[in-house]
């Protein structure tokens, strides 16, 4: 599948990999959870966060990555980004849960999050 962005991390590593169906996957080809209308979700069904205009949020409302191009505001300062390594080959998807109700979207913040984009998939 084709690749729509990658997400970096707070230091400005890439870490994550969305693609064309939604789908989350690390570097290694790791499937780590799904986007679906900007709410971000777990392998288990939870909701963990946002991803809007090329920040991803959590409950908090603090940035936990950011994608190729930000047009979101308001937002911590953005680091630059380091080299993409090249992606290793996809494993299947599993199957995609019933998901839970998202939460209230908190105020956006200008700050970073505890969470690195993959923690977030494992709360």
């Amino acid at each position: 599948m084709s690749q729509i962005d990658t997400i970096y991390n707070r230091y400005g590593e890439p870490v994550l990999r969305l693609i064309e169906n939604g789908r989350l996957v690390s570097f290694e080809g790791r499937s780590i959870g799904f986007l679906d209308n900007g709410n971000l979700y777990n392998y288990a069904g939870t909701h963990i966060g946002w991803y809007e205009k090329g920040i991803m949020r959590d409950h908090y409302g603090n940035c936990v990555g950011f994608g190729e191009t930000v047009t979101d505001s308001p937002r911590p300062l953005l680091p630059f980004k380091q080299f993409k390594p090249l992606p290793s080959i996809e494993e299947f998807e599993p199957f995609r849960p019933f998901k839970s109700f998202p939460p209230f979207k908190p105020f956006k913040s200008f700050t970073w999050s505890d969470s690195d984009p993959e923690e977030l998939f494992n709360e």
